[in-house]
């Protein structure tokens, strides 16, 4: 099986997530300056943060890469989590690009950075044909990260009980 190190960009370092991170992923999840619009509270409790960790933890293990802890080159803090991980859409099964991360570091680029780390390993790495991501209609800061890494609005889905946008990067698409 393919077992994914960590990576490393200009600012931050992803790398696999362990037991420890569960205060900074606590922190990072239950971040009360996520607007309601964007995640609901009731979706970002303590709990949740420990659920996503656990399935984090045993996605690595089941297909050698998930979501990187993402950690500031700086100062070695967790900053939050940024990756690929299995999901399933509209009945299919995706691999994802996903990030969540502090609401302090918001407005750096970090997202996009270690994002485009990812489209990288998904195309070079897993030989994927294809990711996607997807957040709620008023999350416009991911949506630009999705321009960003040239994904393509695809459709209108339903996640988690919520509106979201579904958008597509094809290895085809890739410039």
């Amino acid at each position: 099986m393919l077992l994914l190190g960590d990576v490393t960009t200009e600012r931050l370092r992803g790398r696999r997530p362990v037991p420890g991170d569960s205060e900074a992923y606590t922190r990072v999840w239950t971040d009360p300056r996520v607007p309601e619009e964007v995640w609901p509270a009731q979706l970002r409790t303590a709990d949740d943060a420990e659920r996503v960790l656990r399935e984090d933890l045993a996605h690595s293990e089941r297909w050698g890469f998930g979501p990187w802890s993402a950690v500031e080159r700086g100062t070695s803090a967790v900053i939050g989590r940024v990756g690929l991980a299995h999901a399933h859409v509209g009945g299919r099964s995706e691999v994802e690009v996903v990030w969540f991360l502090d609401g302090s570091t918001w407005g750096r680029g970090y997202a996009t950075e270690l994002a485009r780390e990812a489209v990288r390993v998904a195309f070079d790495v897993l030989e994927l044909d294809s990711v996607v991501s997807f957040t709620t209609p008023a999350n416009v800061a991911s949506q630009a990260v999705m321009a960003k890494l040239a994904l393509r609005y695809e459709a209108d889905i339903e996640h988690a009980g919520l509106p979201h946008v579904l958008f597509r990067l094809r290895r085809t698409d890739r410039s």
